[in-house]
């Protein structure tokens, strides 16, 4: 197990991210818990920045009158599994 450096961010009552002497980063929401290298965090945040961005610009568009969206893909977990660790 590595050292801690410390916590990047803590947003109370949310979760956290802290760094280890490794370099790995550690994201917690709630119960969750995720060790990313930084690559992995920066494509996180990307995905998560999209998301938020589609959820508003439908937000805008369809004032009350949902569209089905697609249905979620099946994609392979294995390109993660090296950098995702889920905690139990």
């Amino acid at each position: 197990m590595c050292s801690s450096r410390g916590f990047l961010t803590v947003q109370e009552n949310f979760g956290h991210v802290a760094e280890c002497g490794c370099g790995t980063l550690h994201v917690t929401v709630g119960p969750v818990s995720l060790s990313l290298d930084g690559d992995a965090l920066r494509r996180l945040h990307e995905m998560l920045g999209n998301a938020i961005s589609q959820l508003e610009s439908e937000s805008q568009h369809h004032q009350g009158a949902t569209e089905p969206r697609s249905p979620l893909l099946h994609s392979s977990h294995f390109a993660l599994r090296k950098v995702v660790k889920l905690k139990h």
